[in-house]
């Protein structure tokens, strides 16, 4: 009666916690990849983690460099997260009070060339990231 010639699966024997039958090369092969997996995960995270700080940096300093009037007095970039990868970042900017948000983001929104071109001048990559900007809540983020 061999009508199953498919895949056998031999009796775990070796004192490992698991289901009772399973094939011990497949459940090595699974494992392996998906522990060295998560590794180059957190790497890629972690790079892209530094990547999003160093462009803070440079935007926190090209926004403290810019013209009292231009519109952009007093910004400050409080986060810059990978949108949806690093090569499209979505920027988080506290806006001080008395200052419309409208009036900032059309300013942010004249100035992204210029701000995009000090990004590319602090950083060591082939393109420089396209710049998205969204207003940040200055007293926490409250849902009010």
């Amino acid at each position: 009666m061999r009508a199953n010639r498919g895949i056998f699966l031999r009796q775990h024997s070796r004192g490992r916690k698991g289901p009772e039958w399973i094939d011990p090369e497949f459940a090595e092969g699974l494992y392996e990849g998906k522990s060295s997996h998560s590794s180059s995960d957190r790497q890629a995270e972690r790079k892209a983690q530094q990547f999003c700080r160093q462009v803070q940096r440079a935007l926190n300093l090209a926004l403290a460099d810019r013209n009292v009037g231009d519109g952009i007095d007093g910004l400050f970039v409080e986060e810059v997260l990978p949108a949806p990868d690093c090569g499209r970042l979505l920027v988080h900017v506290v806006i001080p009070t008395g200052l419309p948000v409208l009036d900032a983001m059309a300013a942010l929104g004249r100035e992204v060339r210029g701000l995009r071109s000090e990004v590319a001048s602090a950083i060591s990559r082939k393109r420089a990231p396209e710049l998205c900007f969204a207003p940040a809540h200055q007293d926490g983020g409250g849902d009010e």
